[in-house]
């Protein structure tokens, strides 16, 4: 058997998507072990995020995508996009919702009725790279490897995995073509020699009601989060470097930070509410919301109008380092997340808890999976897409020192649960290679 050789399909936006985030992690992970990887890039890219003698390649533009049927001149126009800087890029599609509403759904047209000329250039490029192992990000992208694989010019096989399905359904169905879609899905599963993947045991159930994805045919393996190495720095570090970027930040009021996307599903404006009711309450507090788009910024900048009614001030911010990414996850009070989508996974809550910060989410969906286990809590349930609730809970995880002290009392040990390490070893166990040998590169620290 020849040795494996990983070819991540990576589908983003350029934004810092928990899915993109999770593949490139593993992707880094299985390099570091010593097994070759390449990422094949679609619509955008996040280099930075990978290694840096990991080989890349994009494999289409998003502008491919900007007529009902793929077109190959347009892909080839898109790459000169690349001379632009990402930031530029991303701020382009933000301002810009209907460019990538359309995009996505004629993406989606092109899942059901095929686009041979993208197969084919995928296809030419597993060639050239020796490639045995296919992992694209979503599963909705695993129809374009299909053909390649049916045509059986090369030895491979695909590993569907499904983190965030039902976003592309909405454009599918924006189309009339949402059975069609699903019908793809179900013959790309059936069609993988290993049963998909789902990151979460709800959402396995989940793709099953609603997508009729036979459930023997999927397992549950949670997304990996890098726990920290160094132990936290001290608060007034932390702090001085929050308060770089929010020059009004007071040191003596809790800090209450949302941190993700800012799109419409993760429900900020809930957020919003909640607060004007502590607020009401004489609960002191200073909230953050930080994070980029995939789907443009209408929906961030009419929370700002909701947050200006309210009469409640808000730290804003989209992109941040990693720098202060570590000290919003240390400085704040709790990290919340009020998602009124049923949430694969928690990425963000793994994350918060990793730096030993209780976190506050939905009682809905995978992410519950994130904050529980065996009897130990690393944060508090709120009833969905209830802010008066909502509101309750985040007052006692302000006001309760002795919940507080417990709750973070368990964060490292669950967060320990979800490590990239554990993830990757799930991962080659289930496609077989736990003990394969990977002879390309020396392990790295």
């Amino acid at each position: 058997m020849s040795d494996p050789v990983f070819a991540f399909l990576a589908f983003t936006s350029g934004s810092y998507e928990g899915a993109i985030i999770r593949d490139m992690r593993l992707a880094n992970a299985l390099h570091r072990r010593g097994f070759k990887v390449v990422i094949y890039w679609m619509m955008e890219r996040n280099p930075e995020l990978v290694d840096k003698d990991i080989p890349q390649y994009t494999l289409c533009n998003g502008m491919r995508f900007q007529f009902n049927r793929p077109s190959a001149v347009m892909d080839a126009m898109g790459r000169a996009t690349a001379l632009f800087p990402a930031a530029r890029r991303r701020r382009f599609v933000q301002k810009h919702p209907n460019y990538v509403n359309r995009i996505m759904r004629n993406c989606c047209r092109a899942i059901c009725d095929g686009d041979p000329g993208l197969s084919r250039r995928l296809g030419i490029y597993m060639i050239r790279d020796g490639v045995t192992h296919l992992l694209p990000t979503f599963a909705m992208i695993c129809p374009f490897a299909q053909p390649v694989k049916e045509r059986r010019k090369h030895a491979f096989d695909y590993l569907v995995t499904f983190q965030g399905e039902e976003i592309f359904a909405n454009f599918a169905e924006r189309i009339g073509r949402l059975d069609d879609y699903h019908l793809r899905l179900r013959e790309t599963v059936a069609a993988s020699g290993w049963p998909a993947i789902a990151v979460s045991r709800d959402y396995a159930e989940r793709l099953h009601e609603e997508m009729g994805i036979d459930l023997n045919r999927m397992r549950s393996i949670y997304p990996g989060i890098e726990m920290p190495k160094e132990p936290p720095a001290d608060p007034a570090a932390n702090f001085a470097a929050l308060a770089r970027l929010f020059p009004s930040l007071k040191p003596d009021l809790p800090i209450i930070t949302y941190l993700g996307r800012q799109d419409a599903e993760k429900g900020i404006d809930l957020l919003l509410y909640a607060v004007k009711i502590l607020r009401e309450r004489g609960v002191k507090l200073q909230l953050l919301c930080v994070g980029g788009s995939s789907f443009g910024q209408k929906y961030a900048d009419s929370c700002k109008h909701i947050a200006e009614h309210l009469r409640i001030n808000v730290f804003w911010k989209r992109r941040v380092s990693n720098e202060v990414r570590s000290a919003l996850y240390q400085r704040s009070r709790c990290i919340v997340y009020p998602s009124i989508h049923r949430e694969p996974f928690g990425l963000v809550a793994a994350e918060a808890m990793s730096h030993g910060t209780p976190v506050l989410v939905p009682d809905h969906g995978g992410i519950t999976e994130v904050v529980q286990i065996d009897g130990r809590r690393g944060g508090l349930m709120f009833k969905a897409w209830d802010s008066a609730d909502l509101a309750t809970q985040l007052e006692r995880l302000i006001t309760d020192d002795a919940l507080h002290a417990e709750l973070t009392g368990n964060t490292r040990f669950l967060a320990e649960q979800f490590s990239v390490d554990r993830l990757t070893d799930r991962v080659l166990e289930h496609l077989g290679l736990m003990n394969a040998a990977a002879p390309h590169t020396r392990r790295m620290e």
